[in-house]
């Protein structure tokens, strides 16, 4: 193989076509400072007949005309790998490796490798979940990448690092592996390969090691189901060069995501962009249910009718399927007409009082899908801190809690019956899976009561101003139009901030991080733990903390101060024992085919109504946008 790094590719190999130059003279040489590429491409592309540096990786004894472009994307978390595959595949260190803080990696860059006829180029990409942007940025910068240029970038095939030792249980990791195969689409799905890369020195038993990629519960899974590949390589030269060559039987087609966004030959905005992920994140959230028409379908045509008994009952089935159908259908029927509906009020409006919002609804649900992410991610970056640091053979589960009851009673456990600490059989959780979903319970409960649930935060929700202003509020919503109660709204609220004053209401946002670290997180590191241990945050955690309080701070004063005609956005979380409800929550880990749970444990996902005033037409009363994230007590037994 002859590698050239850094190579800014003619524009003819986007569309899968033959590169048509003259021969030249090869040059092997790696550049030293390559340039980077992110949505369009920069640098000096190489231009037919030209004798440039970066023109070729192939051999002048072969026409140019019979180059072949096979152009693979390389995804994957920070550190997961991707720069150091590229290095491999080019037998030289000339891609930066990533220390594990920051992403060596911010914009997508091309290397290219020779084989034959073959042109390789290897697109490295920043890493998911990594320090210095959130995913939704490097979703955004991945879709400008491969739309917002004169051409859509065509691709031969994607390669998904997954390194041996990555957690499968990341709630971050299934929504990003979703939102991959909605921008992928079905049919590009066997030209994805999931590379697990074994622990260095590690034998490689293929099929030991993607075992718990191929467990049904794995995020990984629904991948594979589809048609993706799931292989395991070192990160080695000969391994990662045989992984690469299955491609070159493959011409570059376009994805999904180009297909729906490069639409008459022109690219797509930020606002385009930015409705494709959230209608991507809506399905993450509630993936598509059983009584789509799709699935119905599919299941329907599995039920193969005769004489038997089992029959019989498969007849049944096929029946329950059909009503499930039509009520399914007759739903979107009916939420179609509201929307509709709803659309009519709000430019009615809008054009009778002149009111014009910088806002729209996706900008609220991107805002909560960014909010739930930071809980997420916080949570499990403190669990993991945790576990490693006072974690040990002396405390795996919490069963060795040091003090368990009131462990116990801080989440409010009854006997008998589940909670985050036990299961209604009596059994503990695995340390750090219970961290991860107990810090996100915390958070989302106190945030929710502390910002979210009094009218304005700087009032405390036992405040009886709090109740009196509320309960005022209640009655203005059943007798006014959306207009008259979102400025009643807005100008109370805005009321309220004036007379509490800008320090105050500063020294109350700290004040509530402080307390939610104090009063809620330090008490239950103290009874897991016990005293002796003295567990503690870390100074970054304590700031990421602060930083989150903020956050919710800021979206709740944007909620209520800035919005008027979109409707009263409220955000929802429930307690522990509260019935479970398909239509307000989404199960956390739902177990497929089992029955639906009758009581929550707790939150780790806040959800999100919003509600309209009246109007002559009728209002649409509670919609609910997003639904709460819960757990319960399924989630034991797939722990």
């Amino acid at each position: 193989m002859r590698v050239e790094e850094g190579q800014q590719v003619p524009k003819q190999a986007y569309n899968g076509s033959r590169t048509q130059a003259k021969s030249h003279q090869p040059n092997n040489r790696a550049t030293q400072d390559p340039k980077q590429v992110s949505g369009k491409r920069t640098g000096t592309a190489a231009k037919p007949g030209s004798n440039t540096s970066r023109s070729s990786t192939v051999n002048s004894a072969k026409p140019k005309d019979e180059l072949v472009h096979v152009p693979i994307l390389i995804l994957g978390t920070q550190g997961c790998g991707k720069s150091s595959l590229i290095n491999a595949a080019l037998d030289k260190k000339v891609r930066e490796i990533s220390n594990g803080y920051e992403p060596a990696t911010k914009e997508f860059h091309y290397s290219s490798v020779g084989a034959e006829k073959y042109n390789f180029m290897l697109i490295d990409s920043p890493g998911f979940d990594n320090t210095a942007m959130s995913d939704a940025e490097v979703f955004t910068r991945l879709i400008r990448f491969l739309c917002c240029n004169k051409t859509p970038a065509m691709l031969a095939g994607i390669i998904y690092l997954q390194p041996q030792d990555s957690r499968l249980g990341s709630g971050a990791l299934k929504k990003n592996l979703y939102l991959i195969k909605c921008l992928l689409g079905d049919s590009f799905m066997d030209r994805l390969t999931i590379l697990l890369v074994p622990r260095a020195g590690e034998k490689s038993d293929h099929q030991e090691l993607t075992r718990p990629l191929l467990d049904p519960k794995s995020p990984f899974y629904a991948l594979y189901n589809s048609g993706a590949q799931i292989d395991v390589s070192a990160l080695e030269t000969k391994p990662i060069r045989n992984a690469l060559l299955p491609y070159a039987r493959k011409a570059p087609v376009l994805i999904s995501v180009q297909t729906e966004l490069c639409k008459r030959g022109r690219g797509p905005t930020d606002e385009d962009i930015n409705s494709y992920l959230i209608k991507c994140a809506r399905t993450v959230e509630d993936p598509p249910k059983t009584t789509r028409p799709r699935i119905v379908a599919m299941a329907l045509s599995q039920i193969q009718p005769n004489n038997s008994p089992a029959a019989q009952h498969k007849t049944t089935d096929i029946k329950t399927l059909e009503v499930q159908l039509a009520e399914s259908k007759k739903q979107n029927e009916g939420f179609s007409a509201q929307l509709q509906q709803h659309l009519g009020q709000y430019t009615a409006l809008c054009s009778q009082l002149q009111i014009h919002e910088n806002l729209e609804q996706r900008d609220v649900v991107q805002s909560l899908i960014d909010l739930n992410r930071h809980i997420d991610d916080f949570a499990l970056s403190l669990a993991q801190h945790l576990t490693d640091t006072y974690g040990g053979p002396d405390i795996t589960t919490t069963q060795n809690a040091s003090q368990l009851s009131e462990l116990k009673r801080l989440f409010d456990h009854e006997e008998g019956k589940a909670s985050l600490v036990q299961s209604s059989t009596g059994v503990g959780m695995p340390l750090e899976d219970f961290l991860d979903v107990a810090i996100r319970s915390i958070l989302c409960e106190q945030l929710y009561k502390r910002i979210f649930a009094p009218f304005h935060p700087g009032l405390d929700l036992s405040d009886p101003k709090n109740g009196y202003i509320i309960a005022l509020y209640g009655r203005i919503r059943e007798t006014e139009s959306q207009a008259t109660l979102g400025r009643w709204r807005t100008t109370s609220f805005n009321a309220i901030s004036g007379l509490t004053g800008e320090e105050q209401l500063s020294r109350l946002k700290a004040k509530i991080g402080h307390e939610i670290l104090n009063n809620n997180l330090m008490p239950m590191l103290k009874y897991l733990f016990g005293t002796v241990k003295n567990a503690q945050l870390r100074d970054a955690h304590v700031k990421d903390l602060l930083e989150l309080v903020a956050q919710a701070w800021d979206w709740c004063l944007m909620l209520k101060e800035k919005i008027v005609l979109l409707g009263d956005f409220r955000l929802t979380a429930y307690r522990y024992g509260h019935v479970f409800n398909n239509t307000l929550m989404s199960e956390f880990e739902p177990q497929r085919g089992g029955p639906p749970p009758d009581r929550i444990l707790s939150t780790i996902g806040l959800g999100l109504d919003v509600d309209h005033g009246q109007s002559p037409g009728g209002g649409l009363g509670r919609v609910v946008i997003c639904k709460a994230t819960v757990v319960t007590e399924g989630w034991f037994e797939r722990s």
